[in-house]
């Protein structure tokens, strides 16, 4: 089957579930709007590289349904990327100290060869990723978080594994 047309399919049924979760779940949609930002960094494998970037939490569109994108750079491997990603976590916030995430990304990658890799100039696509994580409180609304990210198109890191900090 054709990726594109996969990753079309995967674009219009997260648009449409997002749309009518509140309605399905019988909620009322929470409110969207800047609640902090914050900083992360990693490793990843394939290609292996080091990254750091920024994230926003832009609050819920349902009870613990969180929307957060993120930018993403990453360097080695002959090869620069940057990634955009709309993020969406469902967060199991019944837990005390430590609330594990699950969730999905979508986005777009950008990636830049250098002269040593063996394509060619640049190429940018679209980004779909699996997510999970765990966080903790800190301190009044400061969070850290431990994520995987897992990439599920042929040029995203195949694998990420990253911490960061949010405010």
């Amino acid at each position: 089957m054709n990726k594109r047309f996969i990753f079309l399919t995967v674009v219009v049924t997260t648009l449409f579930f997002a749309g009518t979760a509140p309605k399905a779940f019988g909620q009322e949609p929470s409110q969207i709007g800047f609640e902090g930002w914050g900083i992360r960094g990693g490793a990843s494998s394939d290609p292996d590289q080091v990254y750091g970037g920024i994230h926003f939490d832009l609050g819920e569109f349902v009870k613990d349904v969180r929307f957060r994108p993120t930018l993403e750079a990453g360097f080695g491997d002959d090869q620069t990327l940057l990634q955009g990603l709309g993020e969406v976590h469902y967060v199991f916030s019944h837990f005390q100290n430590l609330t594990p995430y699950l969730g999905a990304g979508l986005g777009l990658l950008y990636v830049n060869y250098d002269d040593d890799h063996p394509r060619d100039g640049s190429d940018t696509e679209g980004s779909l990723c699996a997510i999970g994580g765990i966080e903790t409180q800190l301190g009044q609304g400061t969070k850290a978080f431990l994520e995987v990210k897992v990439g599920l198109t042929d040029d995203d890191p195949d694998i990420k594994f990253g911490l960061g900090i949010s405010w």
